[in-house]
């Protein structure tokens, strides 16, 4: 696992800053199936970081996690908790200042456990791979969504929902 700055990351992206990248690949990529709640159960919500780990790592090169806003929840959030883990990774920076991580096939826990306490805090993130044939995006109003062109990566994000029982908020 690395981690980077907005701006490292942009460079590393073709040089467009990193909000602009993600709204030209949400504008680019096709929703799967249609937005999702996010699972209320810690459990679930480690799965669901597992099933994104499984479907992005083995598909792509580097996949980034850009945690883009925190703190909705006040004295809730536990940041010492996601602090802590980024020191035991050598990472002293603060989420402010380094909050896009850049993971391989050879860091799947530690993109598991990152993802995961995003989801247990319900903070704002974007999961993607470094060639834009895949986003997740994250809210904390508690709802996320899957966009794609890769036909083959749609039908697999598609069968694990389903299996998962992940609840459509379409109609609601």
């Amino acid at each position: 696992m690395k981690i980077l700055t907005a701006s490292d990351a942009a460079e590393v992206l073709g040089g467009k800053p990193l909000n602009t990248f993600l709204s030209e690949l949400s504008s680019r990529l096709h929703l799967v199936n249609d937005t999702y709640a996010i699972p209320p159960e810690s459990i679930a919500k480690t799965h669901l970081s597992m099933l994104f780990a499984y479907v992005l790592l083995r598909r792509n090169p580097e996949v980034y996690i850009y945690i883009s806003d925190w703190g909705m929840w006040g004295n809730l959030e536990r940041l010492d908790l996601i602090y802590g883990y980024r020191r035991s990774h050598g990472e002293y920076r603060t989420l402010i200042e380094a909050p896009v991580h850049l993971f391989d096939l050879s860091d799947e826990a530690a993109f598991v456990s990152i993802l995961s306490i995003a989801f247990y805090f319900i903070w704002d993130a974007w999961v993607f791979d470094t060639e834009g044939k895949a986003l997740v995006q994250i809210s904390h109003d508690e709802w996320l969504e899957i966009r794609t062109d890769d036909e083959d990566t749609r039908k697999e994000f598609e069968a694990l929902l389903n299996r998962f029982k992940l609840r459509l908020l379409h109609g609601e």
